[in-house]
């Protein structure tokens, strides 16, 4: 598959919490010399709210909103690393417009690997919340498997290491 030049200088990682779009952004920003963003951070910084607390205050459709405006300020940038919620592929046109924009890459693992690293993290996700957490969680993914499909491509990161993977999207994006 070839990008176009404009395409190449945002590459944009979906998919799921815990399969490694922030750990992998970091590593991808430095080996380009690209600028790592993620768009919760941007959220959390425009609202002066944690994700859990817009999640508890407002509930979801006002977070998807931040989410989508916060996405759409991304497509001026030149040179980044966006690493995205995992459920904003699947509101509206995200996936159509992030792929319009630059390279969509969707991280993928496995629910065990997906639980294994999320529960390592002090805070629970919003989504994931209360009782029966796997099975939400492959409810989460089989939902939103169309969206990180249609990605430009999709890695597994379950049993690889991050250079790896990072290896991996730049030969795939021909950077």
């Amino acid at each position: 598959m070839e990008f176009t030049n404009i395409q190449k200088e945002k590459i944009y990682l979906t998919g799921f919490m815990g399969t490694g779009k922030t750990t992998i952004g970091r590593l991808l920003s430095q080996k380009l010399n690209y600028r790592f963003i993620d768009t919760d951070d941007l959220i959390e910084k425009e609202s002066g709210m944690t994700i859990e607390e817009i999640f508890n205050i407002h509930k979801e459709e006002y977070f998807r909103k931040l989410e989508r405006k916060v996405l759409l300020s991304t497509f001026n940038l030149k040179k980044a690393v966006i690493s995205t919620g995992g459920g904003l592929v699947t509101y509206e046109d995200n996936i159509k417009l992030i792929k319009e924009n630059g390279i969509a890459v969707t991280l993928t693992a496995s629910p065990d690997v997906i639980i294994s690293r999320i529960s390592k993290d002090a805070n629970i996700r919003p989504l994931l919340q209360g009782e029966n957490r796997e099975e939400k969680l492959n409810t989460l993914i089989q939902k939103r498997a169309y969206y990180y499909i249609s990605a430009h491509f999709v890695i597994d990161t379950s049993n690889k290491t991050a250079e790896e993977i990072v290896e991996n999207i730049c030969i795939k994006a021909g950077i």
